[in-house]
């Protein structure tokens, strides 16, 4: 009897333990490091267009020192922001 409640107990034991997460699930949105300056920039494609080039979203295109620029890529879509 004393065995079949260690062994009852070392089962309800292991059904309880933690679980743990899988290590393949998506990830959350992630920040770059561009050009080794501190600002961070978050990796969401929101292209701007400026001087002909096209940024990934606002951040990149300041970050690289553009002051004015489109919403959009540069191929004429988009407006001013």
């Amino acid at each position: 009897m004393k065995q079949l409640f260690l062994f009852s107990l070392l089962l309800l034991t292991g059904a309880c333990a933690k679980e743990t997460p899988n290590p393949t699930a998506p990830k959350a949105q992630t920040s770059t490091n561009v050009k080794g300056d501190d600002t961070q920039c978050l990796d969401v494609y929101d292209p701007v267009c400026s001087n002909g080039v096209t940024y990934p979203n606002a951040c990149y295109a300041q970050k690289a020192g553009v002051t004015s620029y489109t919403r959009g890529a540069c191929d004429g879509s988009g407006g001013d922001i």
